[in-house]
């Protein structure tokens, strides 16, 4: 009867957070577990691991360097998740151990607010991918550093990176709207998130398309974040 019930406030909320908001805003809520916790206990640490403390806020253009590091670094798939120290030092990763190294560097120069998510780049891929968001003053910025070079502002787009789950400190949480596509994951010993790019070695800054979305050189101010319990 409560398995019933539960069901039925799903049923609800998914239908609230269709009318509201729909897949590209999608309502998150805190939930005590998630398919991917037992592949992910090696990498729980970091996800954990509190924040360091920054004076002066970090720059875009760090955050960038950073994305631009990852970026060019050879695309690796592991069914084991490796931790950000493994990356660094096999210098080759997929798009879980690049989304960690890069959330590992954010949350040691005091970003607050980074949730590691693990969803779908494209309504149409097989497979499933992760990235992290940032929210921050100037809205929630998209941190994929397996296919994107920089930084950009998530745009409410319902056909690009579809959230499943979302993992923020020792909090998980799960898309209201993922019961939809569980299908895609499955509830028990889902995959690894493995979506990857080939990368092409030596690329330069000079060469990147102009893009109106992406985010300019500025400092940002942990201490601006916006607190919050959830997503």
């Amino acid at each position: 009867m409560i398995a019933l019930v539960k069901k039925i406030l799903w049923f609800f909320i998914v239908l609230f957070s269709w009318s509201s908001a729909g897949f590209a805003q999608s309502t998150f809520l805190e939930v005590e577990s998630t398919p991917y916790d037992r592949q992910m206990l090696r990498v729980q640490s970091t996800l954990t691991a509190p924040s360091g403390y920054t004076v002066e806020g970090i720059s875009f253009a760090l955050v960038n360097e950073w994305m631009i590091e990852l970026r060019a670094m050879p695309y690796r798939y592991s069914r084991e998740w490796h931790t950000p120290s493994e990356v660094e030092a096999a210098r080759a990763a997929d798009c879980k151990g690049k989304a960690l190294a890069l959330y590992d560097r954010l949350q040691l120069n005091g970003a607050g607010n980074v949730r590691f998510v693990i969803g779908k780049r494209r309504t149409s891929d097989s497979l499933t991918h992760a990235w992290l968001e940032w929210e921050t003053e100037m809205g929630v910025l998209l941190l994929d550093p397996t296919f994107n070079w920089t930084a950009t502002i998530k745009m409410s787009d319902p056909r690009n990176y579809i959230a499943f789950y979302g993992y923020e400190g020792a909090h998980k949480y799960q898309v209201a709207n993922s019961l939809l596509v569980n299908r895609a994951v499955g509830t028990h010993s889902p995959a690894a998130p493995s979506h990857g790019a080939i990368t092409r070695p030596g690329r330069s800054v000079s060469r990147f398309r102009p893009n109106p979305w992406l985010v300019e050189e500025e400092m940002i101010n942990a201490r601006s974040f916006w607190s919050r319990t959830s997503f």
